[in-house]
């Protein structure tokens, strides 16, 4: 990518027509199907290169001896796979045929389908696999050994480039074809005002990822545009200075310094609870979803019922996560157009959100209880709204510090006394020490940011 240029994603809600959803969903069902077949040539060579180790270790070498000198297996990669296929897909599926039957092709899914849909998935292939090749070498998680996509299951979706927007009306989009396919235009949920001002200052549409959400389906435009000199924060921003923001469950965002929406001043955002609120309809169609599930059929093979019942959940699903996105872009939004400094605390969600299950030798305890805060907590999306506001920050020209959450909910704002006894309750901390009293989500924001500024003057240079 050219250093003087950014992506940005805009993602755009179709409103496609009965026969143009059937068209998106073969586009996506032959994106899986090449996925697969991707992934089943490189399984075949990876278990064939594994045979020739486990042979050796058979014979007494050592598991990192033999995987050294084991015969060396080369795996097919994205343009190797694009000539396998082109030389098989128009095989006929082996077998004998009945009376008067048609023969049929073995891979019959790239039909009616633009090619750059399959060449995509081959490709996507290749990040899966290279991703488990380099996994220790790569910080973080992990990747696990990449897993097949199995129809019902896993997430609708293609990527192509040849998607662009008509810019008469801004209304609708048009999806090229392929394949005996021809291209068609989809008409757009509301007008794709954003992605037209981003094209005119000189942005160019690299990919496009289509894919169904819920009951919707929505294109997600990547856009390379020209980036200009770094932003600076307005005089607003400079006059309102820094803000600690501390992370919560009851509250899910508590601020040192108020935040003005609608010509309020907030310091307390109360927890919208999503998934809680919805959690009684969800019950109800995935007890529906059991109920009406006939063990050994595969998910195209269930009753209308049973589709009916997963459709239904998937769109509360989707529900949940708009409303939930809602209330996050809108607190991020606010804290980097109002303050030039915003603090965070640095937290490590994936530890705060280990199961207390234990094994079965040394079960855990209140294992419910700890469920249900791992669910609030990522409910809230501690991890996103972090996300949020480091990305944002770099286009109102915010700064962003992360620092040691350590005691930010016993510590005295005032006298820096620390005692886990001042925390009368969830929402009351009155110093054990000078009797300070104040709301404890609010305390350990300041808390936040009075670490987040003396960390920064710590780095500063001194003058001489």
């Amino acid at each position: 990518m050219d250093e003087n240029t950014t992506t940005v994603v805009v993602k755009e809600t179709l409103d496609p027509a009965p026969s143009q959803v059937a068209i998106l969903q073969r586009y996506a069902d032959a994106s899986r199907c090449s996925f697969n077949y991707a992934l089943g040539l490189k399984h075949g060579a990876q278990q064939l290169w594994a045979h020739g180790r486990d042979r050796l270790v058979a014979q007494g070498q050592a598991p990192a001896e033999a995987a050294r000198n084991a015969p060396k297996v080369e795996v097919p990669g994205q343009f190797a796979i694009q000539k396998i296929f082109l030389a098989q897909r128009d095989q006929p599926l082996p077998g004998p045929l009945l009376p008067g039957q048609e023969p049929r092709l073995l891979y019959p899914w790239w039909k009616g389908v633009n090619a750059i849909v399959c060449q995509q998935a081959f490709r996507d292939a290749d990040a899966a696999f290279s991703n488990w090749k380099s996994a220790g070498r790569r910080k973080g998680v992990p990747a696990r050994y990449p897993r097949f996509k199995r129809r019902g299951r896993c997430r609708d979706s293609f990527r192509m480039f040849a998607v662009r927007l008509v810019e008469q009306d801004l209304r609708h989009v048009r999806i090229g074809g392929g394949g005996g396919q021809p291209a068609f235009a989809v008409r757009l949920h509301r007008p794709a005002r954003r992605l037209a001002r981003l094209l005119a200052r000189g942005g160019v549409t690299k990919t496009v990822t289509i894919a169904r959400e819920g009951h919707r389906w929505v294109a997600a435009f990547n856009v390379r545009v020209p980036v200009g000199p770094a932003p600076r924060p307005s005089r607003r921003q400079r006059e309102a200075g820094a803000v600690g923001v501390d992370l919560g469950v009851k509250v899910f965002v508590a601020t040192s310094d108020p935040v003005v929406i609608n010509d309020h001043k907030i310091q307390l955002f109360e927890n919208p609870r999503c998934l809680e609120n919805t959690r009684r309809q969800l019950r109800k169609w995935q007890r529906r979803m059991a109920r009406r599930h006939v063990r050994g059929l595969k998910s195209h093979e269930q009753s209308k019922g049973w589709k009916e019942a997963r459709d239904q959940v998937a769109r509360l699903h989707a529900l949940v996560a708009a409303r939930r996105a809602s209330s996050q872009h809108l607190v991020t939004k606010r804290l980097v157009t109002q303050y030039a400094h915003v603090a965070l605390e640095d937290l490590r969600v994936k530890n705060m959100t280990a199961s207390a299950r234990g094994t079965a030798e040394n079960p855990g305890r209140n294992v419910k209880a700890k469920a249900g805060l791992n669910r609030a907590i990522l409910d809230v999306g501690f991890g996103e709204i972090r996300r949020q506001i480091e990305y944002k920050a770099l286009l109102y020209g915010a700064t962003v510090t992360v620092v040691d959450p350590a005691y930010t909910s016993q510590t005295c704002n005032r006298c820096g006394h620390v005692d886990a006894k001042s925390r009368r309750t969830r929402d009351q901390f009155t110093c054990t020490r000078c009797g300070h009293a104040t709301h404890a989500d609010i305390g350990a924001a300041i808390n936040i940011k009075t670490r987040a500024q003396l960390s920064t003057e710590s780095v500063q240079p001194r003058a001489r």
